[in-house]
Parts: structure tokens; sequence; C-alpha cells
């Protein structure tokens, strides 16, 4: 998940990691540990850091399953 971030915010935005910390509304020291994959980023930091690219982080199914029917 760090490297994942740390690209996107060095190949996309170009920021410095204080730039991306500001943008995102989180402290550098969190920035830098989730980078580092240190840490327990919570699920509102990690949306914090992938909402400016679009994304968010979520449960997706494996596979689609019929819906069940009722009876």
């Amino acid at each position: 998940m760090g490297h994942a971030v740390k690209r996107l915010r060095t190949e996309i935005t170009g920021l410095r990691q204080e730039q991306f910390a500001q943008m995102c509304k989180i402290s550098l020291r969190t920035l830098r540990q989730l980078e580092q994959d240190e840490g327990n980023p919570t699920l509102q930091t990690l949306n914090a850091v992938f909402t400016p690219f679009g994304m968010q982080v979520g449960i997706i199914p494996l596979r689609r399953r019929p819906a069940p029917t009722v009876p």
C-alpha cells in the first residue's frame, strides 16, 4: 500500500511529501509512515490520500452472486 501511495504522489502529482500531506489534510508523519508501510492507518486516512486520484478504499466482492430470491 505504501509503495502505491508513494508512486501516485510522485509520478502523478509530483508533489513533495509536505505538500501532499497538506493537500490531503493529514500530518507529514502520517504520510511518511504510510509510505513506509509503518503504523496502522485508519480507513479515513487511506481515503484521504486516495481521494485526490478518484479512488477510495473499500470492500469489493471477489465474484458476483445472484441476488437472493424472496419468497
